[in-house]
């Protein structure tokens, strides 16, 4: 640790951070798109478009935090471009770059005033209602297949309605080592927080014992607390601060949204008392993922990336287009699979020009990085 960098506690995002969840968060974002736009709108080549991109790039503006708010993102880029500008999948995509880069960290908001400059979308916004609590398609929808019976029942004390599989956040992989976490809270005196847009019960289920790892005073949880306290409000890092009386910390996390809410942070206090670590790898390497009601382990193979061998600009992330909807969706294919790790390195890139005080691809770097070694 350096001298200009001293801190007292640690505040972690979870997701992207502690837990892998493309297979979860996003899996239910995807999915929850394809059931809308099949069932409500009877748009059934949903699978032409690529899903993990999009997602990516909303919440590399800084306003897509809350997950399903990029459901509803998405669905309403797809719908203006479909239904009122009558374009196929290769036209929808272009448009969607074109779009994605106007849009700012008031998220849901400045998506509805670009798309309202030239097209009328009201009806279809209507049509979604979104947001309405808990009570929306596109949310209730979301919540189903993430949570599944047992935990939307939870969550929310009600009956599931319309999904009864095997729910998503099953998917979740847990990223931190318990070594880790163990290491990081002895070094601190157990002053580490968790800031997530998690709900309690997702969180406390997926993390498990190593729950028991973090100050239950520092930890907020923001599907938990009213919509406009999401990130990146400083809502939760003042909750933070306040209960544990601190006069600085370190936050760890991974997305625009989060590094937007610590220079929000710095504004309205001393710009001293918060630091920003960027996670910007996906955690392929690691070996515990939820199952059920319980843990599996699997071994990992992670492939090593010489970056300064991988050149990144804007180019990289568009999609040459075919008027084959088959050729379209290998090209998909392969774009994903060739683009996993750049999308990372994107990321990486993104935080070191906005002067991130830490940039590491794993959580599990950090000890080494604060200079914390076994006792």
């Amino acid at each position: 640790m350096t001298n200009d960098m001293e801190f007292e506690a640690i505040i972690f995002d979870i997701d992207g951070v502690l837990v892998d969840v493309r297979k979860s968060y996003n899996g239910a974002i995807i999915k929850t798109v394809q059931i809308i736009l099949q069932e409500v709108f009877e748009i059934n080549n949903s699978t032409d478009y690529p899903f993990e991109v999009m997602i990516s790039k909303l919440r590399n503006t800084g306003g897509f935090n809350n997950d399903i708010d990029t459901t509803y993102a998405i669905i309403l880029i797809l719908l203006y471009c479909v239904l009122i500008k009558k374009m196929d999948s290769n036209k929808t995509i272009e448009m969607f770059e074109d779009i994605i880069k106007k849009l700012d960290e008031k998220g849901k908001d400045s998506l509805e005033k670009e798309l309202e400059r030239d097209s009328d979308i009201q009806s279809i916004r209507e049509k979604l209602n979104y947001p309405y609590g808990t009570e929306d398609l596109i949310s209730s929808r979301f919540n189903e297949i993430f949570y599944g019976s047992k935990l939307f029942k939870e969550q929310f004390k009600k009956e599931p309605m319309r999904y009864f599989d095997n729910p998503l956040i099953y998917n979740d992989i847990v990223i931190i080592n318990e070594e880790t976490i163990r290491l990081l809270s002895q070094a601190f005196s157990g002053n580490l927080g968790l800031i997530s847009g998690r709900s309690k019960v997702a969180s406390y289920f997926t993390l498990g014992k190593l729950i028991k790892y973090f100050n239950e005073d520092a930890c907020v949880f923001l599907e938990d607390e009213k919509r406009e306290h999401s990130k990146p409000n400083t809502f939760s890092l003042h909750r933070v601060f306040d209960k544990l009386n601190l006069k600085n910390a370190l936050y760890v996390g991974d997305s625009m949204a989060d590094l937007l809410m610590v220079e929000n942070f710095r504004e309205e206090t001393n710009k001293d008392r918060i630091f920003f670590c960027g996670i910007y790898g996906e955690g392929d390497e690691i070996n515990k993922s939820i199952k059920k009601d319980k843990i599996v382990r699997n071994d990992g193979i992670t492939d090593i990336i010489n970056n300064s061998q991988i050149k990144i600009n804007r180019s990289d992330m568009n999609i040459t287009t075919t008027s084959s909807s088959a050729n379209t969706k290998n090209i998909h294919k392969s774009f994903l699979i060739q683009n996993k790790n750049r999308l990372s390195l994107l990321r990486k890139k993104l935080f070191e020009s906005k002067n991130a005080d830490i940039v590491i691809e794993n959580v599990n770097d950090l000890p080494n990085i604060l200079n914390i070694t076994k006792n």
